[in-house]
């Protein structure tokens, strides 16, 4: 067990030494007080350097260091339960100034108004599971002086909140008959064809593997996973975690691919010296996965044709030069706030009528019509133009 800073927490009769897991103290002005680790365990060591090295040990600082990320398979679950814990148990202030410096694309998104209620001072406990192997859970209890968050490799599957949401009808369901929420966006590169005929196919191939690679790395921060790749298009899965709303988190992600495919054309122009337009085609839909199924990909959403896969891979091969789509039944499962912060709507006779829908035969071609499931022809869609950031408290409508 190596420690740092070994003092006793606070007023708190804990001291870390009493601790045989991997575990850090967040004190109530965010600053990382005291740390362990133990012999086998990366993390809370790699955190225990950052932190001597550190003259502001604030906690997300620290978190958002590449050693720390490079420690953690799923660094963004951890990262979010943090930031959900402390931003719950931390007077607003002081939790908007320690986190004035972190990516607006790392803050997960909340869907009720828990945080807007006074802060508590009773002791709390959460926990929440991170995708590794072996798995590994971590939890956090709050305390009056801070909040402890310890880490464990193997973890029991308590049944406390996940997510920190309001007592709701739902918590006096039984644990396996609750359906999470998933969003699928499909992406297929705009006029593959005639990008792949004026090249090479060694040289296209590698086009191609380099705007998957980047696209992969765009979205893994807001919690999405490749669920397939055919030639110039790919699909990403994204499911219910704590802090994200998986369908705000695949509209978030969708505005900032093409804003990437720019800089990938660019950087791809000055390597090859001419390089078309580069831009992808989305789609997005929302399905509800079957607690019964041992993974979400064997749902039914998943297993039966006009799912939510085929829904968004239809939307992606029908739209162009650089379009996003969505089905309203995804935009209406969005919270209101969530929803409000979202352009989109459809374009009728020259004008563009945000917050309308049309049905799914109406914008597209009749090249299309003829590829469409009749499952299809029922869906109404609206095209999504951009994401606007929350308004600040000051500039609000009473």
């Amino acid at each position: 067990m190596t420690k740092t800073d070994r003092q006793p927490i606070t007023s708190l009769s804990i001291d870390l030494d009493q601790i045989a897991l991997p575990a850090f103290f967040v004190a109530g002005d965010l600053s990382v007080s005291c740390t362990a680790s133990s012999n086998t365990e990366t993390f809370c060591q790699t955190l225990a350097k950052e932190l001597k090295s550190s003259s502001a040990p604030n906690i997300f600082d620290l978190l958002l260091r590449p050693t720390i990320k490079d420690t953690l398979c799923d660094w963004q679950t951890l990262f979010s339960f943090v930031y959900t814990m402390l931003q719950q148990s931390t007077e607003k202030d002081t939790f908007s100034m320690g986190t004035v410096f972190v990516p607006k694309m790392y803050i997960p998104v909340f869907e009720n108004e828990y945080f807007d209620l006074p802060k508590s001072s009773h002791f709390h406990v959460e926990s929440c599971t991170l995708d590794s192997d072996p798995p590994m859970g971590i939890y956090g209890l709050q305390f009056k002086e801070g909040t402890l968050f310890v880490l464990h490799n193997n973890p029991l599957h308590c049944q406390f909140s996940k997510g920190i949401q309001l007592q709701s009808i739902t918590d006096t369901m039984e644990a396996s008959d609750v359906k999470k929420t998933f969003c699928v966006l499909s992406v297929r590169i705009n006029d593959s064809h005639k990008i792949s005929d004026a090249m090479l196919p060694d040289v296209f191939m590698e086009v191609i593997n380099h705007v998957w690679s980047a696209a992969d790395n765009a979205v893994r921060p807001f919690g999405g996973v490749r669920i397939g790749c055919i030639g110039p298009k790919v699909q990403y899965l994204f499911a219910e975690s704590i802090g994200r709303n998986p369908i705000f988190s695949a509209i978030c992600c969708a505005t900032q691919l093409n804003d990437l495919m720019r800089t990938i054309e660019k950087k791809i122009k000055e390597k090859l010296g001419w390089m078309d337009v580069l831009r992808l085609n989305m789609g997005i839909s929302h399905g509800t996965d079957d607690p019964a199924a041992p993974d979400i990909a064997e749902t039914p959403e998943f297993m039966i044709p006009g799912g939510a896969p085929d829904q968004s891979s239809f939307l992606s091969d029908a739209s162009a030069k650089g379009e996003i789509w969505i089905t309203k039944n995804a935009v209406t499962q969005l919270p209101k706030k969530l929803m409000d912060r979202i352009v989109l709507g459809v374009d009728r006779d020259g004008r563009f009528l945000r917050n309308f829908f049309t049905q799914l035969s109406d914008p597209f071609k009749e090249s299309a019509h003829k590829k469409m499931n009749h499952d299809f022809t029922t869906l109404f869609v609206a095209r999504i133009i951009k994401v606007v950031e929350n308004l600040p408290p000051t500039a609000k409508k009473n």
